[in-house]
């Protein structure tokens, strides 16, 4: 019978195990965490963020490879309602840069008695990146990248 040892327990260590037990006994898969602390290595960097084509040449198959087949397991078993899986579209954000200042300090709005969102100057002009999060009050000056389309990148 063939042993089969995963070094590392995140995502994907655990995810491949998953996968591998479709095809040798799940007795024969084992786990091994190398890290003596918890959240200490790619996944714990990650905060649960996947991305399908992140990935240098000599890795790129086996990430897009593991990006898909999570989604796979997502959509078999509800991983929505299961660990909170969504699929995610992702911007590189970056404010404006500092110029000139006004003499306002950013907390004036505070003491104004206006709220953030109308202290908060217009968006500029569209990016044409697709919609803005709802969220994001864009300012002059600042840039909007998109950095994973949608089905490349995802959260859990």
């Amino acid at each position: 019978m063939a042993t089969t040892v995963i070094l590392g327990s995140g995502i994907i260590g655990v995810s491949a195990a998953y996968y591998l037990s479709d095809h040798q006994p799940a007795s024969s898969i084992h786990l091994v965490e190398p890290s003596p602390e918890l959240f200490a290595s790619a996944s714990g960097f990650a905060g649960g963020f996947l991305a399908r084509d992140w990935f240098g040449p000599a890795d790129s198959s086996l990430g897009a490879l593991s990006f898909d087949l999570h989604r796979k397991l997502a959509e078999k078993c509800d991983g929505r309602a299961q660990w909170g899986y969504a699929a995610t579209t992702t911007f590189n954000y970056t404010g404006p840069s500092a110029g000139p200042k006004s003499g306002k300090k950013a907390t004036d709005w505070l003491f104004e008695g206006t709220s953030r969102a109308e202290a908060a100057p217009d968006a500029p002009a569209d990016d044409n990146l697709g919609p803005t999060p709802p969220w994001l009050r864009r300012q002059a000056g600042d840039r909007m990248e998109l950095i994973g389309g949608e089905g490349t990148t995802a959260q859990i």
